[in-house]
């Protein structure tokens, strides 16, 4: 019980600090991750911060209830850090960052793979 809600914690540090960096530090984020900012990448930094930020709070709640039956939820966080990594590691394989540097989509490539790959295992244990 300890390590799942310590997983848990992990997965809600990880969405809160994206969450802001998202919403509340969106123009240093976007041309730091993306290297470049105007108002359309603003607005979809935005949108993902709130996403982001509803998971960390549906989170929360777990903690604060139980994991099980909740395998629709982990399900759908499970996916979207997955595919979000994979994304990133495309990115590094291909050794084309675009605009921004090659470091920092590896550690968010990384970054991602490790929730992704505990959300996993949470999805796992939340079959039940």
């Amino acid at each position: 019980m300890i390590i799942k809600k310590f997983l848990l914690a992990v997965n809600i540090i990880f969405f809160i600090y994206y969450a802001i960096q998202l919403l509340v530090f969106t123009d240093e984020f976007a041309i730091k991750n993306l290297g470049f900012f105007n108002h359309a990448v603003a607005g979809l930094s935005e949108i993902i911060g709130i996403i982001f930020l509803s998971f960390s709070l549906g989170l929360i709640i777990i903690i604060l209830t139980k994991i099980e039956g909740q395998f629709p939820l982990m399900l759908t966080i499970f996916f979207i850090q997955f595919i979000i990594s994979i994304n990133f590691w495309r990115y590094v394989l291909t050794n084309s960052p675009g605009e921004t540097d090659l470091q920092i989509i590896t550690n968010n490539a990384i970054i991602f793979t490790i929730v992704s790959i505990i959300s996993f295992y949470l999805l796992f244990i939340s079959r039940k």
